[in-house]
């Protein structure tokens, strides 16, 4: 009987509920008829919604105690008597919102901290761009020479041709290093048509192909077709690439090409699929910007090993020569001449020169003997920014407007950006939001014209149809301010005239990556600017940049914000009625406004 009462008294300590799981989650029961059953659940349902209701309360109440409130903004409202700081100063209090006050995201508080990166002293590589010399001094025909000087406009000769033309009117293959925007395109053309024109028996259309030039992107190919065919009428030039129809194409191999310019891919594609294009009689092969094409290169090197009875005069020319480079050229060139214009004691052998000790390493900055420099054109200005993730799209959007739209004269820019879909997102954010004046409520058949709007806005990547491509690439070239959206499709070999500032809002993956998009500046002795953009997390580039003896100082984002805040009343106002406006519009127009307004950053 002790047993028996010791039992009950223990159930009588348990709680229900914990007896209710011990018997295996069932539901309790309930007894009686239908009625007094429906009753009973009824019951049962309404004391657990209580018991909710109250934890829920509970909850409620701590997490209130919990809530912060700032403050220090009342402080800053009193000493700063400015419409932002009240609005802002409102939010934060809780305060009621009024007509037209301004609510400033969290997103634009409490920011990190930007680090102070320290940039070693960097003893960079130097090249002299213009050598002093003419096209006369050199044996070319005197109808060359007239195109070269008074229609085309080449007045002397760069440091670059007069080392490699010569070598290349010899007969000899050369593997040519020299910095973007140096003229390594005529350094290499200016020989192929001086040969093509003195061959003895004339040079006829239905001959072929006498030289092959590789390029590595389809826009490339636009330089090439009228520079020096003008004088020779009877020396046909032609392009393959990708994105033009195979038909046409094939029906311009059958009328004939002497001097033919491809892109890898395609020209691939034609030795594989088209009877007419013969390559026998290939006398010339030029690859320029050899490095993204190393494979499909060789794969055209051993087509011509087949086709052609006498192996082809080959130039292989970069701004950045790679080890894959340097293996494919000694296993594919006879005794190439090398033509390297930064290292003057290691290209005496190629042409005559002075011989130049090479420049101190760098201070600060541990080197091995075999990590490669660059030279970069001593005109270019670079520059770095770091920012946190969440502020990089306002900082972009701030600097596009003070460069392209409220600096005068206005200036081209081109920034990189990783993919396809970055290019695209960008690209129709930024017209239809900073291409506005003052209301984002417009269409976009408002927006076609965007030279009415003060900003002009291109994009270019390699998923665009090849008939918008080359519209972008000649409206960019003529226009005289603008920006362009882009990925690494427009890196490599492209002369875009009078541009002002490159800007890598993504990080390069390799170092060649970012000396060929920082090229596209600073062509020919002109002044250029490249400001690369990176997170508190990449600050580590800086250092490997200087490894290779590449230098750049830090940019300060107040520059950027101090012009939004002057020129704050020509921001686009976001309005009430936002149907049509996508959020993310809204979220840039907000931000550029709330971002330049906010009262702790800097004082006006």
């Amino acid at each position: 009987m002790a047993d028996d009462l010791g039992l009950n008294l223990s159930l009588n300590l348990i709680p229900d509920d914990v007896l209710s799981s011990a018997a295996g989650g069932k539901k309790e029961k309930v007894f009686g008829d239908r009625r007094s059953r429906v009753q009973q659940r009824k019951e049962l349902r309404r004391q657990k919604g209580d018991a909710t209701k109250s934890d829920s309360l509970g909850e409620n109440r701590s997490r209130e105690k919990r809530k912060h409130e700032d403050d220090s903004d009342n402080d800053a409202e009193s000493s700063v008597g400015n419409k932002a700081a009240r609005t802002d100063s409102n939010h934060k209090t809780g305060a009621k919102k009024g007509k037209g006050s301004v609510v400033i995201s969290s997103l634009f508080r409490k920011n990190p901290e930007v680090p102070v990166v320290s940039n070693a002293e960097v003893a960079t590589l130097q090249e002299n761009v213009f050598s002093g010399d003419t096209f006369r001094e050199l044996p070319l025909h005197p109808y060359l020479i007239s195109n070269l000087e008074e229609k085309q406009g080449f007045k002397q000769l760069t440091e670059v041709q007069k080392r490699t033309i010569p070598v290349l009117l010899q007969g000899k293959d050369a593997l040519v290093k020299s910095q973007t925007g140096s003229g390594k395109t005529l350094a290499y053309a200016v020989p192929v048509v001086q040969s093509l024109q003195a061959r003895k028996l004339k040079v006829t259309r239905m001959d072929g192909p006498y030289a092959l030039v590789i390029v590595p992107t389809r826009e490339v190919r636009n330089v090439y077709l009228f520079l020096l065919f003008q004088s020779f009428v009877w020396i046909v030039s032609g392009c393959l690439m990708g994105g033009e129809k195979r038909k046409a194409e094939k029906s311009r191999l059958r009328k004939g090409i002497n001097v033919l310019v491809a892109t890898p891919g395609r020209l691939m594609d034609h030795i594989n699929t088209t009877g007419v294009l013969s390559l026998a009689r290939v006398r010339w092969l030029t690859s320029d910007e050899l490095y993204p094409m190393q494979k499909d290169v060789a794969l055209i090197m051993n087509a011509l090993k087949a086709q052609c009875p006498d192996p082809p005069q080959t130039v292989l020319l970069s701004a950045t020569l790679s080890q894959g480079v340097e293996r494919l050229s000694s296993i594919t060139l006879s005794n190439p001449e090398r033509v390297n214009v930064s290292d003057h004691a290691g290209s005496a052998s190629a042409t005559a020169g002075e011989a130049s000790s090479p420049s101190a390493p760098p201070n600060g900055v541990t080197t091995s003997p075999d990590t490669e420099s660059f030279s970069l054109p001593s005109q270019l200005k670079q520059h770095f920014l770091v920012t946190p993730c969440k502020l990089r799209l306002v900082l972009l959007a701030g600097l596009v407007l003070w460069k392209c739209k409220y600096s005068k004269p206005c200036s081209k820019m081109i920034v990189f950006l990783s993919t396809q879909d970055a290019v695209e997102f960008h690209a129709q954010l930024f017209a239809q939001v900073l291409g506005c004046k003052r209301t984002i409520q417009k269409k976009l058949s408002d927006l076609a014209d965007t030279k009415t709007q003060g900003l002009q806005v291109f994009k270019l990547h390699g998923d665009m149809p090849q008939k918008d491509r080359s519209k972008t690439f000649q409206d960019f070239t003529a226009t005289s301010s603008g920006v362009l959206l882009c990925t690494d499709v427009a890196a490599r070999g492209l002369d875009l005239p009078h541009v002002d500032w490159i800007v890598q809002y993504t990080s390069p993956g390799a170092t060649v990556d970012y000396i060929h998009r920082v090229g596209r500046t600073a062509r020919a002795g002109s002044l250029g600017h490249s400001l690369l953009f990176l997170m508190p997390s990449e600050v580590g580039y800086v250092t490997e940049l200087n490894r290779y003896r590449i230098s750049l100082t830090q940019f300060d984002q107040s520059k950027i914000l101090r012009c939004l805040l002057q020129n704050i009343s020509d921001l686009p106002k976001p309005t009430s009625n936002t149907s049509g406006v996508s959020n993310s519009k809204l979220v840039c127009v907000r931000s550029l406004r709330c971002r330049t307004l906010h009262k702790t950053e800097f004082a006006p």
